[in-house]
């Protein structure tokens, strides 16, 4: 015979109507009378939620997966054998996570072309590992990443430089979208390289996207170093498909405007 609970703390503060919005719902068996509590399924989707929030992945980009990037969206052959290629090595960089996160080894997907995907399918790998395997993930541009360091000099800010790049330290997966686009200063690289060798040191994943290989970006030997320990090296097509879809979708609103 199956046996029959009732939740005793049921409440509209809660969508599922099975707890009192607090995560946990008390529940009777009603054959022994023994109370217990479980969690509510409203609490993981809060914790999603907080993590989606915590990550500032931006809202164009939040629903994208892997299985999504299409690669026939390039017209060139090359492109879409390229853009095949780094898509099969980003699946199987989740199938073999485990190994790389031991490794603490992250990605960096470059292309010298503007608009040809990478962060597109870096955000859908971060998206999986938040989602699906949990991860805090956090998504940034490197020139956001240096503006907040540096807002942290104003006498308002609610952190010291050493608090925010210790935040950053901490995170499991750490997004850095284009790097190497950044005006170069002695400042910049001393930044860089405390937050890339602390993530290295304690094997925190990365993943990156420039406009140029590791061994051509124009910072300082060290952090070029680290980058090549830290990260494998994704080639993205040489093909814009960000004007591609703008124009799809700009025809598409041409034709609703005629209507």
């Amino acid at each position: 015979m199956e046996t029959s609970f009732k939740i005793l703390n049921a409440s509209s503060s809660c969508p599922y109507n099975e707890c009192d919005g607090s995560g946990i719902s008390l529940v009777v068996n009603e054959a022994t009378r023994e109370t217990k509590g479980r969690y509510c399924r409203c609490r993981e989707e809060r914790i999603y939620n907080n993590r989606l929030s915590f990550a500032n992945i931006p809202s164009e980009f939040t629903s994208l997966t892997i299985n999504s990037f299409n690669t026939n969206l390039y017209k060139k052959q090359e492109s879409i054998n390229t853009a095949a290629a780094a898509k099969k090595m980003t699946v199987n960089y989740i199938r073999q996570f485990e190994k790389f996160q031991e490794l603490g080894k992250g990605l960096y997907y470059y292309s010298d072309t503007k608009g040809s995907g990478k962060t597109r399918l870096a955000v859908s790998l971060g998206n999986v590992l938040l989602k699906h395997l949990k991860k805090q993930v956090k998504f940034i541009t490197c020139s956001d990443l240096l503006k907040e360091i540096k807002n942290t000099y104003n006498q308002d800010s609610q952190y010291t430089e050493s608090q925010l790049i210790e935040s950053l330290n901490q995170v499991d997966i750490l997004i850095i979208d284009d790097i190497g686009v950044e005006k170069l200063t002695s400042w910049v690289n001393e930044m860089l390289f405390s937050i890339f060798d602390n993530r290295m040191k304690y094997k925190k994943i990365t993943i990156f996207t420039s406009n140029c290989i590791i061994e051509d970006l124009e910072h300082d030997e060290r952090i070029k170093s680290r980058l090549t320990k830290m990260c494998v090296p994704i080639k993205m097509p040489e093909e814009d498909i960000r004007k591609y879809l703008a124009i799809d979708e700009n025809r598409e609103l041409q034709d609703l405007l005629l209507r």
